[in-house]
């Protein structure tokens, strides 16, 4: 009964921590002053590494300017085949995108109910079932999926393939779910250090897990389990790290099909985070939001298509540029922008509240560029085009484009235009009228 209880009360605070988030989740802690003053933007490459038994975890400096005036933080990701990444949170709210590879994901929360069970045979004809495992719900996962986490909420993941997946997070240090200061930190479930991580001074992650630091004595009557099984979840004599390889494939509890959740279009009140969709697939080209057939293609995921995101105040946008595309210069009116390059590579300028050109250089896979909120940019695709997932520090983040079809400049009347950059009649008609592509057009060399 006190179970079922304290599960309720879990659930309800839940539901009205959805309703309420328009109050509290939208305030967001201010960065570092003059954190956005620029007379040069660089992008960025990880700044160190954290090699693990099955993989590693590269982590971006925290400290450079680019993501100081963000609010945010970055890393990425690597787990080889059949290993797990083992169950962490972070202290701020984050979005991962899947850059390669599939597999599994659990996430847990407390006071959620264990929704997948499996049971087994009675035994000696006793016609009760026996349950062999019960869980939280698990998410498959794949090349382009975009997962939502919460602050405090742990998740693992499985790489069930044949080859690597990669997974680059940005966490939303500066977001006011985040209580503590904006240095990252990774709280781990189960892991231990590495070789590694014991030689090095400390940066994130640090390697030990929760256990580790209670009295095993105490762990042992928590769990009512023996003192030495209460060691082994201290991970004492483990030295793997925090991605493991699994002994042989893993076994899960799974729904047959995760067609829910593309049919699901909840309004984001009516979920708790227990029944939420967490993650949505933007790399389909049927889902674009802006096609072209010779230039590329742009998908937006916000909280209006996947409701969670008004709590975690990010939101993603995937870009795909054919050779020679451009995407039309714009800017981005309410957020700052993480652009991580997933492929190929382009051109891209950017330029400042000074109109200074602050960045003008080509971008590669693995390389990541902040544009700051109301900086202009205009990307154009190499020989080879562009690829890029790009996250927003605002959940329904908008760009208005100084050219095209719904631009800026379509919307002035001509004469104020004549009289803004001195230009003739006929040249204004030009410069409004010329361009009819909407946001992706294709460069006249091309």
């Amino acid at each position: 009964m006190h179970k079922l209880l304290f599960s309720l009360l879990s659930i309800v605070s839940l539901s009205l921590l959805l309703l309420f988030h328009g109050s509290e989740a939208r305030q967001r802690e201010l960065p570092l002053p003059n954190a956005c003053h620029f007379s040069q933007i660089s992008s960025l490459g990880p700044a160190h590494a954290t090699k693990f038994e099955a993989g590693q975890m590269e982590v971006w400096d925290h400290t450079s300017n680019e993501l100081q005036c963000a609010g945010v933080t970055v890393a990425r990701i690597t787990l080889q085949s059949n290993s797990i990444f083992l169950p962490s949170f972070f202290s701020p709210p984050a979005l991962a995108y899947v850059v390669q590879g599939e597999g599994v994901m659990g996430t847990i929360a407390s006071g959620c109910p264990e929704t997948y069970e499996e049971a087994g045979g009675g035994v000696g004809g006793d016609m009760h079932r026996r349950f062999e495992d019960m869980h939280q719900k698990l998410e498959d996962f794949r090349r382009g999926d975009v997962f939502a986490s919460l602050a405090g909420v742990s998740q693992w993941w499985y790489n069930r393939g044949n080859s690597d997946v990669v997974i680059v997070i940005v966490l939303d240090v500066t977001n006011r779910e985040n209580q503590l200061d904006q240095v990252p930190r990774m709280f781990q479930i189960a892991g231990s250090k590495t070789q590694e991580q014991q030689q090095q001074p400390l940066t994130w992650p640090s390697g030990k897990n929760a256990f580790s630091g209670f009295d095993p004595n105490i762990i042992a009557e928590a769990f009512k389990i023996d003192i030495e099984t209460a060691r082994k979840l201290q991970n004492q004599k483990d030295n793997r790290g925090n991605i493991v390889r699994a002994n042989g494939p893993l076994h899960f509890i799974s729904s047959p099909s995760r067609q829910w959740q593309q049919d699901g279009n909840g309004n984001g009140i009516e979920e708790t985070y227990c029944t939420a969709r967490l993650h949505e697939n933007i790399d389909d080209p049927e889902r674009s939001d802006f096609f072209s057939t010779r230039a590329g293609r742009i998908s937006t995921l916000n909280s209006f298509n996947l409701p969670v995101l008004s709590l975690v105040r990010l939101n993603a946008i995937r870009g795909v540029l054919y050779s020679g595309g451009m995407m039309l210069p714009h800017w981005t009116a309410n957020a700052h922008t993480v652009l991580y390059v997933t492929g190929g590579q382009a051109r891209i300028q950017v330029v400042d509240d000074n109109g200074q050109s602050v960045f003008k250089a080509q971008v590669q896979q693995g390389e990541l560029l902040v544009v700051p909120q109301g900086f202009a940019v205009v990307k154009t695709a190499g020989e080879t085009g562009f690829e890029w997932i790009a996250f927003k520090t605002n959940d329904n983040a908008y760009m208005n484009t100084l050219s095209g079809e719904t631009s800026y400049l379509r919307a002035v009347p001509v004469d104020v235009i004549k009289a803004a950059y001195g230009v003739t009649e006929e040249e204004a008609k030009r410069v409004k009228f010329s361009q009819q592509e909407t946001m992706l057009a294709m460069t006249l060399s091309s």
